[in-house]
């Protein structure tokens, strides 16, 4: 008698799962238990639709069951400090997102620079007229040379000789 009852409890509760024909065999045992077993047998589809009733009932306290249960350990993670999983996965696009325009602004970081770079390039040099003052300043300076060393120049106008050059250079 109380396997019966317990069955039917659990069936009720959605402690377990409850299937067409445990829920039949469950309201047959129950109207068994009752005397009402000869009854039942003439009334089998009174025996049905209490076994649809009691699936029903399974189906529905098992439901308020795993929504309660849900309830309580979003309240206990939240206490917790723990996130969500909606909740993480925000952070994870928004991080990528982050990151996204972080390569942009480097990039375009990198083109400024390059364009910088090439608007500040030193034109190429041209040749200066100190160049060519050097060039006769040392052409001068081998022909003086060649002169003393064939004697005929004096120290006097050696002298002159390098008082000519000096000025040309200014």
């Amino acid at each position: 008698m109380a396997d019966a009852f317990q069955s039917y409890i659990n069936m009720v509760t959605g402690v377990t799962k409850t299937t067409q024909e445990k829920a039949s065999a469950t309201a047959r045992a129950l109207l068994k238990q009752a005397g009402l077993e000869d009854v039942a047998a003439e009334a089998s589809e009174r025996v049905a639709k209490l076994a649809e009733e009691i699936i029903n009932a399974g189906r529905t306290n098992r439901e308020l069951m795993q929504h309660y249960v849900t309830a309580e350990v979003g309240k206990a993670a939240a206490r917790l400090g723990f996130a969500r999983a909606d909740e993480v996965q925000a952070l994870r696009d928004e991080v990528a997102s982050l990151r996204a325009q972080l390569d942009e602004a480097r990039k375009y970081e990198a083109r400024m620079y390059r364009a910088k770079a090439a608007a500040t390039k030193p034109a190429p040099a041209k040749k200066t007229p100190a160049k060519k003052a050097s060039a006769k300043k040392a052409a001068a300076t081998m022909k003086a040379t060649a002169t003393r060393s064939a004697g005929r120049e004096s120290p006097s106008e050696t002298a002159a000789t390098a008082e000519s050059l000096s000025s040309d250079e200014k």
